[in-house]
């Protein structure tokens, strides 16, 4: 057995237009993709794929169904199979049926959901009865919200108070701890108390595609911080794949033909509140890959709307960057830059609908930001120039799924550099084979010399002040040096490399020098579920080691890419031995500067047996 839940999320996942066109050859017509029905014998195409209700019908026999029910007609596969094909390509985890899919975990969830909801309710009757509620009224008011919207988005009040909610839901142990599990309420063991999560709030209900309250934002009145605080991560609220308003867009408008991304909820009901009904929001995190996957799989279009200020330009980069892999023809995103001092709640209150949305028809579309961002520092009259604006954008071009849009990328990028297309093709292909530096073919020991232009490498990853001090000046710090760039180079190239070794061999390199950066890079890939070189990249964007991480991905790199696991493994090692190494003669000097008859017997046999390690290893 197969929790629902998972099903769910794996067709949220699943665009049925690429499952089915990838066997029945289909034509756009209007709002749905027409051919030949797959399963009975025709000359004239009756199959139609909705892409927005994700559901094909066959107006000849009458075929229906997802894309899963698609799959096992088809393939003729069992349910399970054509679930782990789904999931496949979703890259996603079937979970154990003895463990997560058990009825008592499936149980478990739908009391979670109704707990929320009860909380949802409780918060609703706040607004209405609570003898404080006049603030939160007199807030919604002053920011143009009716009563009508209010009811659509189920907006609530959290009361002043520690446990208000509480109270009033925890009539037994059961709903103590559901209540602590779905977030609503903190348990302080230290303290050994128990008090609400949001207190003298503005509460937004956050729902997944099928109406279920999931998860909460709350908007503070008065002073106070944080501004807006969300629940935190749940069995059912995972915030890096959810959008608050996707339901309500979906429930207010008959045929979405746009997404309009914004920061705020505040914002998401402000626009619905001038019939603006289809922006989302994301819930305080960058937006990621599977936010874009869920809303390119309904509608083609995004806008996405930021500041005009420095900040809002680089988180539109950020997201600019997490899109290329998946702009597919036929799919577009626009970038909003608003003006100083406004956000979308404040605009559309001033400007009104029709001015607002013309905004959005003026928005720059990805090509346009895309290389109007890169030349923005560059020379582009000069030949260097040129040769810098095609070594930053082809990388990035390169992630775009081969099609139509990704060639006339290709063709802009010739115009501005006036280098025939097919020669940035295959400049890139030459520098979609670098890493820096060359690593030699075995895997290298301590013993073995310097690969060629490691040294080069080495200096770019160290400062003036590393090279001559006495502390680094010793060949083993040199070495673990050049490993650490080599490791990094080839996770800037592949970050799924960092899956081939655990957390606890990571912690050990926490010893050596300068392997700080490695880590966080490390951390990052597996924190945030990165598989793409592009978006690593992107996380840097304004860190200080930005240029030193683009410096390094665009350098010469020998090794083609089926070598690169067993090089990595191999360099991860060698690091791992060399830290040891260290570990030991750190431990052995500290040690030694103790007087012997004053060492302890475990110190003494410490001891020996490292001098002795040391004499083996000469």
């Amino acid at each position: 057995m197969i929790a629902p839940e998972f099903i769910d999320e794996l067709l949220a996942r699943t665009d049925i237009v690429e499952v089915v066109q990838s066997r029945v050859v289909l034509k756009k017509t209007g709002q749905n993709y027409t051919g030949l029905c797959p399963f009975h014998k025709e000359k004239s195409p009756s199959f139609s794929v909705s892409q927005d209700k994700q559901f094909y019908y066959c107006f000849g026999c009458q075929a229906s169904g997802s894309a899963l029910k698609f799959l096992m007609e088809f393939e003729r596969l069992e349910f399970l199979a054509a679930i782990e094909m789904l999931a496949g390509n979703a890259g996603m985890q079937v979970p154990q049926t003895s463990s997560q899919g058990s009825p008592e975990r499936n149980e478990r969830r739908k009391s979670i959901y109704n707990i929320l909801e009860q909380s949802a309710h409780f918060y609703q009757a706040q607004l209405k009865q609570n003898s404080h509620k006049a603030q939160a009224i007199d807030y919604l008011k002053a920011r143009g919200v009716s009563g009508e919207i209010a009811r659509d988005f189920g907006l609530g009040y959290a009361p002043p108070g520690w446990d208000n909610l509480y109270k009033d839901q925890a009539k037994t142990n059961l709903e103590h701890d559901l209540l602590i599990e779905s977030g609503m309420v903190v348990n302080n063991k230290d303290e050994d108390k128990t008090y609400d999560r949001f207190r003298d709030r503005i509460m937004f209900p956050i729902r997944d595609i099928r109406g279920r309250v999931i998860a909460f934002g709350g908007r503070i009145l008065g002073e106070g911080q944080p501004k807006y605080l969300n629940s935190p991560e749940t069995p059912v609220f995972h915030k890096g794949r959810e959008l608050y308003g996707l339901f309500e867009a979906r429930k207010r408008t008959q045929k979405l033909t746009q997404l309009l991304v914004v920061e705020g909820y505040m914002d998401v009901v402000a626009l619905a509140q001038n019939n603006i009904n289809y922006a989302v929001a994301t819930l305080g995190t960058a937006t990621s890959g599977e936010h874009l996957e869920r809303m390119f799989r309904l509608v083609s279009r995004l806008v996405f709307c930021f500041d005009g200020d420095n900040a809002g330009r680089n988180a539109a980069w950020k997201a600019l960057a997490v899109a290329l892999p998946l702009m597919r023809d036929g799919r577009s995103a626009r970038f909003l830059f608003l003006p100083d001092g406004e956000d979308p709640d404040s605009l559309v209150r001033k400007e009104g609908k029709d001015k607002f949305e013309w905004r959005l028809d003026q928005a720059q579309p990805l090509p346009d930001f895309f290389f109007n961002k890169l030349q923005a520092d560059i020379d582009i009259k000069s030949l260097d120039g040129k040769a810098h604006l095609s070594n930053l954008a082809m990388p990035m071009i390169n992630e775009i799924p081969s099609g139509v849009f990704k060639q006339l990328m290709i063709e802009q990028l010739s115009i501005l550099t006036g280098l025939a297309a097919d020669k940035l093709v295959a400049a890139s292909a030459s520098v979609a084979a670098r890493y820096v530096p060359s690593a030699p073919k075995s895997k290298p020991t301590m013993s073995e010399p310097a690969p060629p232009g490691a040294q080069d490498t080495f200096q770019q990853g160290m400062s003036r002040q590393d090279l001559t001090s006495p502390a680094n000046n010793s060949r083993e710090n040199i070495e673990f040096a050049k490993l650490v760039n080599m490791a990094i180079a080839m996770l800037l190239r592949q970050p799924e490399l960092s899956q081939q070794f655990d957390e606890k061999a990571y912690s050990r390199l926490e010893a050596g020098p300068g392997s700080e950066l490695l880590l966080e890079l490390i951390h990052a890939i597996v924190a945030r579920e990165i598989t793409s070189p592009v978006m690593l990249l992107a996380t840097w964007q304004d860190r200080p080691e930005f240029d030193y991480l683009r410096d390094l991905i665009e350098q010469e790199q020998l090794l083609d890419v089926s070598e690169l696991p067993e090089e990595f493994t191999g360099v991860i090692n060698t690091l791992l031995r060399l830290t040891d190494v260290q570990s030991g003669q750190l431990l052995r000097a500290d040690l030694l500067s103790k007087p012997f008859d004053e060492m302890s017997e475990s110190e003494r046999e410490m001891l020996k047996n490292l001098v002795k390690s040391r004499h083996n290893r000469k």
